[in-house]
């Protein structure tokens, strides 16, 4: 029973921490007033590198047969993981929006890019391209739909505070929508 305590204990003492932090990081983007584009949005962030890592990677898991909703995604997954070898670790990829002037967490901007990831981003673009694949003429509009889909919460993106910060939340998330399927307890993990 002391041991469990104990272990609660810590867990809640990391995440008070985490909440703290966010807290801290939210209250200091909030001070900064926000700039829109010209359309009112702000969208994914990409450059040609990026667009033509997925055309090509596309173009790879088509050639392989691994561009069907009868293909098991677990294998174009794969594939496209494979592709992704040799790409740098990019480190707050997802925070590096707050630095730029008119930032604003309340608008976080839908940031996905191909020719670098941290350890989540390479999960999410992964299984996103092998998605995006089984549609006929997908593209980077349907890749960036799918990483919307997976990392904010119930796949809506309202914010900073929207977003599945923990892979543990956005793992829990994705297998409620049926996005993934946790196969822990298959696996013999326990809490």
């Amino acid at each position: 029973m002391a041991l469990s305590h104990l272990r609660t204990h810590r867990l809640m003492s990391i995440s008070r921490r985490a909440f703290v932090r966010d807290a801290v990081l939210f209250a200091a983007a909030l001070a900064v007033p926000t700039t829109l584009d010209a359309s009112g949005l702000l969208t994914s962030f990409a450059d040609d590198a990026d667009r033509a890592r997925l055309a090509a990677w596309l173009r790879t898991l088509r050639r392989d047969g691994l561009a069907s909703a009868r293909t098991p995604m677990g294998r174009a997954v794969v594939r496209v993981g494979e592709l992704a070898l040799g790409a740098p670790y990019r480190p707050n990829t997802l925070e590096q929006y707050l630095a730029a002037p008119g930032a604003s967490p309340l608008r976080e901007p839908l940031t996905a890019y191909l020719t670098g990831f941290d350890c989540v981003t390479l999960v999410e673009s992964t299984l996103a391209i092998a998605r995006a694949a089984a549609l006929p003429r997908a593209g980077w509009d349907d890749f960036a739909r799918e990483i919307e889909r997976m990392r904010y919460r119930g796949g809506v993106r309202a914010g900073y505070t929207s977003r599945l910060h923990y892979f543990s939340e956005w793992i829990a998330d994705s297998a409620r929508r049926g996005l993934v399927r946790d196969l822990g307890p298959e696996l013999g993990a326990v809490e």
